[in-house]
């Protein structure tokens, strides 16, 4: 199930397919599609994807594409699944409505509630709004059915504003300090979703409010080298180190930072941190597109 938009130009419009073609190779970032005419935006840090198809042929619609007497239909169309985190909404619709925008384009939105069968020009905002709508409805009606996994809107939200940032963090950074990215995991103790980061060897580190850190250490013991990994909560890391962390003054809010002076001095407290569960034996890793924001 999907959201689908059509677009158009005037028909005394100089506007080419080619043209259009050039524009998404030059401007749409993440585009991992190796196929000719094809446009597949997948963001690496959010897991925020959609589509942008050309085809000279449709068979659901064929000669329904063009009886707009003033407008040409210019065989590209765009794609986003249903049943995703609200976040999807807030990365994918400026990026299309600067695209329209820029090439001058009108929609036919099938998904309209006004017309369907209308060319549009959407104020900012709009689509975005819609998609939410749509996606949130029928997320409540088959939520049940497909068994879907449920995160908090703010919660969610939360993770998308950090991992949208987080290369910007890391590049910006005057000294060498991590800034890890979120884990989402499913419990198998009770089925519910928690948020993770790493922190590998007590080394200096931004920390955004997550549920759990994954703990790696790795020390040495009678002149053996042993590696250990587990789950400890923020709650406890924050008990142990908290005296040492600092605030992080960013445009993502929360984040508290271990600058490396400081890391050097817990290396034994860091090491005689008691492990949870490993990963494996928590749940299982869960993808940023395979939860919703609303259930009954």
């Amino acid at each position: 199930m999907s959201y689908d938009l059509y677009f158009y130009k005037r028909k005394n419009s100089q506007l080419t397919e080619q043209q259009i073609g050039n524009y998404l190779d030059e401007n749409l970032q993440f585009n991992i599609s190796d196929v000719e005419k094809q446009w597949n935006y997948e963001n690496p840090e959010t897991g925020v994807y959609f589509l942008i198809d050309w085809n000279e042929e449709d068979p659901e619609f064929g000669k329904d594409y063009d009886n707009f007497p003033e407008h040409k239909y210019l065989n590209f169309s765009f794609s986003v699944n249903f049943f995703r985190p609200r976040f999807f909404a807030f990365e994918i619709f400026p990026i299309i409505e600067k695209f329209i925008h820029d090439l001058d384009l009108s929609v036919l939105n099938l998904q309209d509630e006004t017309n369907s069968e209308e060319l549009k020009r959407y104020e900012n905002g709009y689509l975005q709004d819609q998609w939410i709508r749509h996606n949130d409805g029928v997320t409540l009606t088959h939520f049940d059915e497909l068994k879907m996994d449920y995160m908090p809107l703010e919660k969610s939200n939360y993770i998308w504003l950090f991992q949208s940032n987080r290369r910007i963090l890391q590049d910006n950074l005057q000294e060498d300090i991590f800034v890890p990215g979120f884990f989402v995991l499913k419990s198998r103790s009770d089925e519910k979703l928690y948020t993770a980061c790493v922190w590998p060897q007590h080394i200096p580190v931004i920390l955004p409010p997550v549920d759990y850190l994954i703990v790696q250490k790795k020390y040495k013991k009678l002149f053996r080298t042993f590696e250990e990994s587990g789950l400890v909560s923020y709650h406890e890391i924050i008990e142990q180190f908290g005296n040492l962390f600092s605030q992080f003054k960013s445009t993502v809010p929360d984040l508290k930072v271990l600058k490396p002076i400081d890391a050097n001095k817990i290396e034994k407290q860091f090491n005689a941190l008691k492990l949870g569960d490993n990963i494996e034996n928590f749940g299982q890793l869960v993808g940023m597109d395979s939860f919703v924001n609303v259930k009954p």
